[in-house]
């Protein structure tokens, strides 16, 4: 029984393969590459999954308000200065 890769003409059957082994990562040569990669690294135990996406919206610092205020709070104060200075 012929599967299909074996009734391809040649070149697609060579190209259908090149994509499939293209795809594959856990072959000897990319865990070779990995090793020789992590290997080169400062700091063996570091992990960029440890560390927040810089980009992403942070919560406020508590500091940002002291006891007794809050986001509304400072709303409410933002659109007080915004009336005193209409006049």
């Amino acid at each position: 029984m012929l599967s299909d890769l074996d009734a391809a003409p040649p070149a697609v059957a060579a190209a259908l393969a090149a994509a499939t082994a293209a795809g594959t990562w856990n072959n000897r040569k990319s865990r070779e590459e990995y090793d020789m990669y992590k290997s080169r690294l400062q700091d063996q135990r570091f992990s960029i999954a440890d560390y927040p996406d810089p980009l992403s919206p942070r919560p406020p610092h508590p500091k940002q308000y002291p006891k007794g205020t809050d986001p509304k709070l400072e709303q409410m104060l933002h659109e007080l200065i915004a009336k005193v200075k209409q006049g």
